[in-house]
């Protein structure tokens, strides 16, 4: 029998506390971060990788916004 994976998407929100944490000087491991956020570590370097993208959106999105938007295209 297979397992079905099941996976959590982050919001805005989530991924801009995930990178505030790992641009500090002493940031948590990302395994650690795998297990408060409950996703895999793909998730995880992935926001790391599209940083710049990410902190260019949040400063456009509202709070409010930022809790709704899990998915972002970009126009």
């Amino acid at each position: 029998m297979s397992k079905k994976l099941t996976s959590k998407h982050l919001n805005e929100s989530q991924r801009y506390e995930i990178i505030s944490k790992l641009s500090k000087t002493n940031p948590p491991s990302k395994r650690a971060l795998v297990r408060e956020y409950d996703v895999n570590k793909g998730a995880i370097r992935k926001v790391w990788e599209k940083q710049d993208p990410i902190l260019e959106r949040s400063t456009l999105l509202s709070e409010e916004a930022k809790h709704k938007t899990f998915r972002a295209s970009v126009g």
